[in-house]
């Protein structure tokens, strides 16, 4: 007996039947078990998506942190490279006031000096006069003796006082001569005090003007000229043996190129007709440079006045325009 409860299973197909009752609970079983791996290694992918996702993360706030710092850092390199720059050039300009002063102080002394030689043989003059003089009173008082004694003397001696009296006023004559004489070197010595006293007058006017004159053009309206975001060119000027040494440096060199005079104006106006309104002459002169202040001074000014922008005429925009895209 089967599972019929004792009646015949009458079913043409009952094989069939059993088969497909066997079948489709295994079936079920293995789609059962593909859907369960199927799902775990979803979970296992999302797992890995997630962490993946966040180590990306991690990954873009470190470049962004990376770029941050470069940028920070570049800036500060800029800052201090033209604060380097204006250091140079304020140590230039003081090093060229100082040698105009020093020049000044050097001519200032020459000429004291020779007032006080001056001064010097006059009153050497004053004091041989002054001994002339004593001189000729003592002879005057020597005269008067002697005078004295003739008178005394009888009238046949009245030949001999007349002689003595014309000796007398000669010496007088003589006498006044000297006086004169003094009282102009008296003069000549008060003239040449005056002088000194003037010299010395004028010292301390060019001392009061020279700092009048630095004050007023630090109150200058006008911007401070700057080497920020400028095309700065390096000009070296000295002298060694008598002979001038000339380099440039143009930005991104590292060494400087010695150049002569007229190689130097030929590269500087290529450079201002390229940045009309950006070009930046620094001109350094060294410590030991063997250069008068006049000779700095001059090489200095010609430079800055053809070729810096800060003494220029600003270009106009059109110009400034072409020379940026010369094609």
């Amino acid at each position: 007996m089967d599972s019929n409860q004792g009646f015949i299973d009458l079913r043409l197909n009952r094989q069939e039947t059993l088969n497909e009752e066997s079948f489709w609970p295994s079936f079920t079983d293995v789609m059962t078990v593909i859907v369960m791996i199927f799902l775990m290694a979803m979970l296992v992918l999302l797992i890995r998506n997630m962490e993946l996702v966040k180590q990306l993360r991690a990954t873009m706030e470190a470049e962004r942190h990376a770029a941050e710092l470069a940028r920070t850092t570049g800036e500060e390199k800029e800052s201090l490279a033209l604060r380097l720059h204006n250091a140079e050039s304020e140590l230039s300009e003081l090093r060229m006031q100082l040698m105009h002063m020093e020049e000044q102080r050097e001519q200032q002394e020459a000429a004291i000096a020779s007032q006080v030689r001056q001064i010097s043989h006059l009153t050497q003059a004053r004091d041989e006069l002054a001994l002339k003089n004593e001189q000729l009173k003592n002879k005057n008082a020597d005269l008067s003796d002697r005078l004295s004694s003739a008178q005394r003397i009888a009238q046949a001696m009245r030949t001999d006082i007349e002689q003595l009296r014309k000796r007398h006023q000669s010496t007088v004559g003589e006498l006044e001569a000297l006086r004169k004489n003094f009282s102009e070197k008296e003069e000549q010595l008060e003239q040449a005090q005056a002088r000194l006293q003037k010299s010395d007058t004028t010292l301390a006017d060019l001392r009061s003007k020279y700092s009048s004159l630095e004050v007023k053009y630090n109150k200058l309206i006008r911007p401070a000229r700057s080497a920020s975001g400028k095309y700065v060119v390096e000009v070296r000027y000295e002298k060694t043996n008598g002979k001038e040494r000339i380099a440039i440096r143009e930005p991104g060199k590292t060494a400087y190129k010695a150049v002569t005079r007229s190689a130097l104006h030929a590269r500087l106006a290529a450079l201002k007709k390229q940045y009309p309104n950006d070009l930046y002459v620094k001109v350094i002169i060294p410590k030991k440079s063997g250069l008068t202040y006049n000779e700095a001074f001059s090489f200095t000014s010609t430079l800055h006045k053809k070729y810096d922008y800060y003494y220029q005429e600003p270009a106009p925009a059109s110009q400034t325009k072409a020379a940026e895209n010369p094609e």
